[in-house]
C-alpha cells in the first residue's frame, strides 16, 4: 500500500460514520416512498454498525485488489441476511446498494478533491472499475440469493398448507377424524391419499372417519381417490368410515356410477364416532 492509499483509508475511516446516516437516511426514504410495497422494520443503529463494517472491508479489498469475486459472494449472503432480517423487499436492497455505490463513489471523488492529493486518473480508473465490477456482481447475488430464500419460504408454505388440508384430528387412543372441506382437485385428492395414510400409520390409529359434510362435489376422481385410501388402510388394519354424504352429494355419485355399496356410511360424524367409541 503506497502513501495515497494509506491516506485514501484512513480518510475513508474517518467518513464511515457519515456515510451510514446517508444510507440509513436512504432506507428511511424507501420505506415512505412508494419505491417498494414491503414495509421494512429499520434499526438504526444495529444496520449502521453493519454498513460501517462492509464499507470498510469493501476500501480495504479494493486498495489490495484481492479476489473480490470470492469476496463479494460473502459480502451478498451477508448482505441479504441483513436485509432479510429487517424484512426488506428485493426492490428496498436493488435500490438501497445503488445508492451505497453512489455514496462510495463521491466519498473518493470528495478525498481526490480535499486532500489535494496527487492521484494519478489510472488509479482512480482502476479503483472505480473494481468498484463497478464488484457492486454489479453484488447486486447479481443479492437477487440470486434473495430469489433462492423465497423460493425456499414459499416451499415451506406449501408443505404446511399441504398439511393443513388434509387434518386428521385424534379423537381417542385409536380414533381419528379426516374432516374435508372445500373443493377437492386432483392435486390435493392425490395428496389426501398419501398424508392420510402417513398420518394414521404415525398417529397409530385403528380406526379413521372420513367427514364429507364439507366437500361441495363429488366426482369419480375424488371417489376414487378415497377408495384407494381406504383400501390401504384396511390392509394395514386400520377401518375406515365414510360421513356426511349430503343427498346432492349422493345423488351426482349414484348418478355418474360411483358405487358405495360395500363402503361403511354414516349420515353424521357424531353418530359414526358413537358407533366407534
Amino acid at each position: 500500500m503506497n502513501k495515497v492509499e494509506r491516506r485514501y483509508v484512513d480518510f475513508f475511516e474517518e467518513h464511515l460514520e457519515e456515510i451510514s446516516d446517508k444510507w440509513v437516511g436512504r432506507l428511511h426514504n424507501l420505506v415512505s416512498e412508494h419505491e417498494a410495497t414491503d414495509t421494512a422494520v429499520i434499526n438504526d443503529s444495529q444496520l449502521k454498525t453493519e454498513i460501517e463494517a462492509f464499507c470498510s472491508d469493501f476500501v480495504r479489498q479494493m486498495i489490495f485488489l484481492e479476489s473480490n469475486h470470492r469476496d463479494v459472494m460473502q459480502w451478498a449472503s451477508r448482505i441479504v441476511e441483513i436485509f432479510e432480517h429487517h424484512t426488506f423487499s428485493l426492490q428496498q436492497s436493488v435500490a438501497s446498494l445503488t445508492y451505497l455505490r453512489q455514496i462510495l463513489w463521491d466519498i473518493m471523488v470528495d478525498f481526490s478533491r480535499e486532500k489535494n492529493e496527487n492521484i494519478e486518473a489510472a488509479q482512480l480508473a482502476e479503483w472505480g472499475s473494481y468498484m463497478n465490477r464488484s457492486f454489479d456482481l453484488l447486486l447479481h447475488k443479492v437477487t440470486v440469493y434473495t430469489n433462492q430464500l423465497n423460493e425456499e419460504k414459499m416451499k415451506a408454505q406449501e408443505t404446511r398448507i399441504s398439511e393443513l388440508s388434509v387434518p386428521i384430528i385424534p379423537l381417542s387412543k385409536n380414533v381419528g377424524v379426516l374432516p374435508l372441506i372445500g373443493t377437492i382437485d386432483t392435486y390435493r385428492a392425490s395428496l389426501i391419499q398419501r398424508r392420510g395414510v402417513e398420518k394414521s400409520a404415525e398417529l397409530k390409529l385403528s380406526h379413521l372417519v372420513v367427514d364429507l359434510s364439507g366437500v361441495p362435489i363429488m366426482d369419480t376422481m375424488v371417489a376414487n381417490e378415497i377408495f384407494q385410501l381406504m383400501k390401504i388402510l384396511e390392509l394395514s388394519g386400520i377401518e375406515t368410515v365414510v360421513t356426511g354424504i349430503r343427498p346432492e352429494i349422493a345423488q351426482t355419485t349414484v348418478n355418474l356410477g360411483i358405487d358405495f355399496e360395500n363402503v361403511k356410511t354414516f349420515a353424521h360424524l357424531h353418530q359414526a364416532i358413537h358407533e366407534i367409541l
